[in-house]
């Protein structure tokens, strides 16, 4: 069989083709999954979350996020003047919607949560909460630990 340059065009051809069959195969079987469910609610309501960040950005001090590694929990502080909060801490994973659940709260006290049953990686937060009718919103990601 003699190799010319017909020969290469079409051994090209059947390369590429066979390529990008394997190519879309491949992106079929990942499932890419969504951050959120309900992100299309969600842009509807851009502005009043955008709003409620700058009221959370306004606060004296911030909300700071702890992880205790040796009791396997995470503690959310809140500022002063939060004694009477009432909302709602959403924490779910980039790479799975199985994982997500929400934790009510109804009061200023350092919001409390194990982490012993979480997956270990990146977590996602969104803290949502009304204070005397003004609305608050903070999010921020962190790491659960190995174990």
């Amino acid at each position: 069989m003699k190799f010319n340059w017909g020969t290469g065009v079409a051994l090209a051809f059947s390369i590429f083709a066979v390529g990008m069959v394997l190519l879309v195969v491949a992106t079929r079987q990942h499932d890419p999954g969504l951050m959120q469910e309900d992100y299309y609610a969600l842009d509807l309501n851009y502005q009043d979350r955008l709003d409620r960040s700058q009221n959370t950005a306004s606060l004296a001090t911030q909300l700071q996020l702890t992880i205790n590694s040796v009791d396997k929990s995470l503690s959310i502080q809140f500022p002063s003047g939060m004694e009477r909060s009432l909302g709602t801490a959403k924490f779910y994973r980039s790479t799975t919607i199985k994982d997500d659940f929400l934790v009510k709260f109804d009061n200023g006290q350092p919001l409390q949560v194990s982490t012993s049953t979480m997956a270990p990686g990146r977590w996602h937060v969104e803290l949502e909460w009304t204070v005397v009718g003004e609305k608050y919103f903070w999010e921020t990601a962190f790491v659960v630990p190995g174990k």
